[in-house]
């Protein structure tokens, strides 16, 4: 199986119709529903930019204290399934954009999400400083994100060859993200951590953190 060697923007349109059937089966439907848990019991978020959205899934757990999210992603056909996906809410506004370079004002926003999708981008810095720069001064960054850290050997196996199966071979990627990585990142852009915890127990585990812009 080739890697995919489309637009990153391409890829992620294939996936808009099955995209959140395909993730419960590659890491399970308990892990995403305590993920927005966790979320959901995050402190008042004030105004959101939501970097990544997808389908939406992770913008309903965030809008439920949230004044206003701005759900973007670079994939419109994905923005589109979340417009969908989220009707019945009338905080939320969509919009297609690149993480690594927004049309927003700076220090426009109280808390930037980015839910699975820092280790699919070209270059996670420059989204991370993005990220800064249109955060309020004490504003929150929240980050998901999906990692082999701490598998074993044959898990990391099967969960490759699932992902394989399921989405094929992404455009280029910075796979796996580490916890050295992420604390290197963070600290590089900006950032103060107030919260990491490495998720176990699904077929996959993840990262949330909770950081601060100093």
């Amino acid at each position: 199986m080739q890697e995919y060697s489309g637009t990153k923007a391409n890829y992620w349109d294939r996936f808009s119709g099955t995209y959140d059937e395909k993730v419960d089966r590659l890491i399970g439907k308990d892990q995403r529903r305590a993920l927005a848990r966790m979320m959901e019991g995050e402190p008042y978020p004030g105004k959101v930019l939501e970097l990544g959205c997808g389908t939406g899934y992770f913008t309903r757990a965030i809008a439920k204290k949230a004044d206003r999210v701005t759900a973007t992603d670079l994939s419109g056909n994905m923005v589109e399934a979340a417009k969908r996906n989220l009707r019945d809410l009338n905080n939320v506004d969509f919009k297609v954009e690149n993480s690594e370079s927004t049309s927003f004002a700076a220090e426009s926003f109280d808390t930037v999400l980015m839910a699975n999708m820092l280790h699919t981008l070209d270059d996670p810095l420059k989204a991370l400083n993005e990220c800064n720069r249109v955060l309020k001064k004490g504003g929150t960054l929240l980050i998901m994100n999906y990692t082999d850290e701490e598998m074993g050997k044959i898990e990391r196996t099967f969960m490759m060859f699932r992902f394989a199966l399921l989405f094929g071979f992404p455009p280029k990627k910075n796979w796996p993200m580490t916890d050295e990585r992420l604390r290197s990142l963070l600290k590089e852009t900006g950032f103060r951590i107030e919260r990491m915890s490495l998720l176990r127990g699904g077929r996959i585990n993840t990262f949330y953190i909770r950081a601060k812009k100093e």
